[in-house]
């Protein structure tokens, strides 16, 4: 009976890939040559290149080293040449520690967006938002003009900051800070300085745990769109029943003129085939979950692509029809 009992209960779990949306057309797992465990990818079109960075911890017993690679695909998103690590630390000795960059493109400059902390001793005050300007030189890939986002309304050493969502409006880079209130920043180049230019609340109902950054934002005809993630603790049929991190993915609009105010969202977590079903007992560098990040996003006539980084070792892209997912989303209504 106690056998038949912890079957029975093992079984009652949510499976979360029974979740699936039939607009997630199809997922790909992407290998990067020489680096099996890139992870968090962001992804880009820019001077006729298909460009996409990640995400590297070499030894996971020293996870706080960390770097950025960068690395040209074909259209079937399949890494050629050479993938190279970005050189972030110029005649300094504290370790790269750069994690979770965003690419994004201002104008006609190709951007960078990452966290790090260049501080000797590792702290959560220590981590701070950077800005980097990226070059090509034909050959090689490099970062001019690497700044850090250090005096803004709310700064706290208490706080780690990562994952603020850029977009270009008019030319112009803006970030959101958070989503929830939707809290806009304009940095100020050279200076390190961000001014607060927009913040509106809304209701918003998701119980996934808190709304955090993703993807940029990219505009689609009167609205920005994004992906964000969340996470809250729980147990799956993909966890085994094991009570974890599980980390999830949904979608939101916020209007393409100030304030920028939230109109959309994701009713549910979007869920592709084979987003859970993976092993988590993998060499962790921080605790075991189930982990999909979106960071990067590609916008089609019909489709979009969203790169997401799956159980913090791997990258994947999934294919989304562009027209039924845009329909799944419901309007906030701001009261």
């Amino acid at each position: 009976m106690l056998i038949a009992a912890c079957f029975l209960a093992f079984f009652s779990f949510t499976d979360l890939e029974e979740k699936r949306h039939d607009f997630v057309l199809e997922t790909k797992k992407i290998e990067i040559p020489g680096l099996p465990i890139a992870f968090n990818p962001s992804i880009i079109r820019w001077k006729d290149m298909l460009l996409m960075t990640f995400r590297v911890i070499p030894d996971r017993k020293q996870s706080f080293t960390s770097y950025i690679g960068i690395v040209q695909l074909d259209d079937r998103f399949t890494p050629k040449g050479i993938p190279q690590l970005l050189e972030m630390r110029k005649n300094s000795k504290v370790p790269c520690r750069a994690e979770d960059a965003r690419l994004i493109l201002i104008g006609n400059s190709l951007m960078l967006v990452y966290s790090d902390n260049v501080e000797p001793k590792i702290s959560k005050g220590g981590f701070r938002m950077y800005l980097a300007a990226v070059h090509y030189d034909g050959v090689n890939f490099t970062l001019e003009n690497i700044e850090c986002l250090s005096q803004f309304e709310g700064e706290s050493r208490a706080v780690r900051e990562k994952n603020w969502v850029p977009f270009d409006y008019k030319g112009t880079l803006l970030m959101s800070y958070s989503i929830s209130p939707h809290k806009i920043f304009c940095p100020f180049f050279g200076t390190g300085e961000c001014e607060t230019v927009a913040l509106t609340k809304a209701p918003i109902k998701w119980d996934f745990g808190q709304l955090r950054g993703g993807t940029p934002a990219v505009k689609i005809g009167n609205e920005y769109l994004a992906f964000f993630h969340s996470s809250i603790q729980m147990s799956s049929l993909q966890s085994a029943g094991q009570r974890m991190l599980h980390y999830f993915m949904g979608a939101y609009t916020f209007s393409s003129s100030p304030p920028f105010e939230l109109k959309r969202i994701s009713p549910e977590p979007i869920i592709g085939k084979d987003f859970y079903n993976a092993p988590f007992f993998y060499k962790y560098y921080w605790q075991p979950g189930l982990y999909v990040f979106p960071a990067g996003i590609l916008v089609d006539k019909d489709i979009i692509w969203i790169a997401y980084g799956r159980q913090d070792h791997e990258i994947w892209i999934a294919k989304i029809d562009k027209k039924h997912f845009l329909e799944s989303l419901i309007d906030i209504i701001h009261k």
